[in-house]
Order: structure tokens, then sequence, then C-alpha cells
């Protein structure tokens, strides 16, 4: 697989290959709590018709109160025909609801048929806006701020930056870790005891039988199996052994004691996976990169024949756990797992 760089390094800009998977996160101005349930249901129902429209598969998500994440895959050099490439607009636009500045369908449909000058010119704006990670959040953001400012009767914008992402590679164990974190995040801010009771977040819709989240989980895992089959392998990853929620609900509501973890970790010790993923991990947003050594490899060598970027090292153990084959592209010194704060981040 090849890479490009756009734009700056450090994972916040898309890096294309034939596949790209990315852990994305966004926050509000400020870290303002802009986000009640409404705004959450809103923000999912956007989500699901900008992934579509972009080609973008979402694999996990969680929407937070101030801010979200994402797990997606971002295919690139996808032939689109004229017929998905109207079925897409119309997710988004309809003959009563479209902005001046676009198309009406039924107009799309005829210029596209005609495939006239005119018809190749909107053609390449609308690809240009797929299977492009900075297009697909920028445009998300956008749709999302455009409804709350009209909700609030607010103006201005109600992000705090552009994003951030970092590249994961499209194995099973990376994948099912960064989910697992991802779904997490509302235990970590004291929200639930157990994941499955928040409704804002992939495993939450799943557990709930959403079909469109199991499918997520069923990409994750890299296999052809269906819901039933992934849940035991990732309930062993959220849970650990006995599939039980950790701590004493009304106490820490599910997450554990920060004092031992702390001990744990200043006496370079290792925390169970499904204990971790409990505590703030900045190689899953600062990491620029995680995934096997072999991985992390053939991103610095793409990253060195487009940008010329030399490196002493590709690859970094990730301290603090137990993380099996999993590496950091960045060899964080200050607090790769933070213990003193559950904002759910």
């Amino acid at each position: 697989m090849g890479f490009m760089m756009q734009g700056r390094f450090r994972g916040r800009h898309l890096v294309q290959g034939s596949v790209g998977v990315y852990h994305v996160t966004s926050r509000t101005a400020c870290g303002q709590f802009l986000f009640d349930d409404e705004a959450k249901a809103v923000f999912l129902k956007i989500l699901r018709k900008q992934a579509g429209f972009c080609g973008v598969d979402v694999l996990a998500y969680c929407v937070m109160g101030n801010h979200f994440h994402l797990l997606v895959s971002v295919p690139s050099d996808v032939n689109v025909s004229d017929s998905e490439l109207l079925r897409r607009y119309r997710l988004l636009y309809s003959e009563g609801h479209c902005p001046p500045s676009a198309p009406l369908p039924g107009m799309l449909a005829r210029l596209l048929e005609v495939n006239g000058e005119a018809g190749q010119a909107v053609r390449e704006r609308l690809l240009a806006r797929m299977h492009d990670l900075s297009a697909f959040v920028r445009e998300l953001k956008q749709r999302f701020g455009i409804w709350y400012n009209y909700r609030h009767q607010n103006k201005g914008t109600i992000w705090s930056d552009r994003f951030h992402s970092v590249i994961v590679e499209a194995s099973a164990e990376a994948l099912s870790t960064v989910a697992a974190y991802i779904d997490l995040n509302p235990v970590r801010a004291g929200l639930v005891a157990d994941p499955a009771d928040y409704h804002f977040s992939s495993y939450g819709r799943a557990i709930g039988g959403n079909r469109e989240a199991r499918r997520g989980y069923e990409r994750v895992f890299c296999l052809s199996a269906a819901w039933k089959a992934v849940l035991p392998s990732y309930n062993l990853i959220l849970y650990g052994k006995g599939y039980q929620s950790k701590g004493a609900v009304g106490k820490d509501y599910g997450r554990i004691d920060p004092v031992v973890a702390q001990r744990v970790i200043e006496n370079h010790g290792k925390l169970p996976l499904s204990d971790v993923l409990r505590l703030r991990v900045r190689y899953f947003t600062a990491g620029t990169a995680i995934g096997s050594a072999s991985f992390l490899k053939e991103l610095a060598t793409g990253l060195r024949e487009s940008h010329g970027l030399e490196r002493k090292r590709d690859d970094y153990p990730m301290r603090c756990a137990e993380w099996g084959d999993l590496r950091s592209f960045r060899n964080l010194q200050v607090e790769p797992v933070v213990t003193s704060s559950f904002d759910g981040g």
C-alpha cells in the first residue's frame, strides 16, 4: 500500500492509500457541553447521510456532550457510476430541500444523462467531495453546526478546531482495540457503568439491535461472520474475562481505581487491556498511527517516498498495558496513559 500525505504531518490530515482507516476526534469550542440527547441523535442522523454520500464506512462511533469519536474506513480510486452518484446525492438533497448553489436531484439526473460539459463539471465537483477524510469531516461538522445554530438561534462556529485523526491498521487487533476505546468513552466520563447502556454509541445501538451498527463490528473483526459470532471476542476486550462491567455501580460507576492504575504504571507494570481502555490513552489521539511493526514500517516507507520524511525509528512499543502486537508511530514520552482525568476523551 502506497501513502501520500496531504497537509501537515502528525495525523491531523488525510493519508491516502487503497484503504485508510482513521480514528477521528473533534471537540466543541471551549469544551462547551452543547450536545444534549436531541443534538446527539441529530448528529448521528447527519453522520449516516454524510458517510453514505462520501462513501465512507463508519465502523464505530460515540457522541459525547462536547466531542465525538469516529472510526472510519476511507477508500480511494472507487469508480462511481452515474446512478450511484445520483443515489448518494439524494441522501443529502431533495427536490424540496436543496441549496441554491447545488442542482436539484432531477436536474442532476438530466445533466448526467446528457453527459455534456456542464454535467461533467458537476460530476467532478461531487466526486471531489467523496472518498476524502477531510471533506467528509468538514461537511459533517458544517451540517451539524448549521442545524445547531438554527435550533438555538446561535451564530458562529461551535467547533474548537478542524479535527484530529490517527491512522489505524486495518487489522482485527488494531480496529477492535480502538473501537473498544471509543465505546468506553461514556464509562470514562461516568455517564454509565456499562457501555451497552449508552444509546449514542455504536456498541449501545448494536446491543439494542441496530443492524447497521452491528455490521460495523463485523467489519472491525475483518470477518464475514455475523454479529453474534464476533460479540464474545469484542466483549472480552470491553469487559475482560467474565464479560462483566468493571467497578462497583454507585461507587466508581464502572471505572477502575485511578490510584491503583497509577501505581501499576509507576512500577512499570502493565494493565490488562480491558482496564487501560477505561483510562485516557493518548496513543489513540496523538500517536499519529497505530498498528503492527510491519504496518508502521510500510507507512514510514511511503512517507519517505512522498515527503522525504526521515525517521530514526518507524515504530515504538506502547507502554503501560498489555497491547499485544500493537505499536505506535510516535514515541509518546509524557503520560501516554492518563489516570488523573476521566473526561471521556
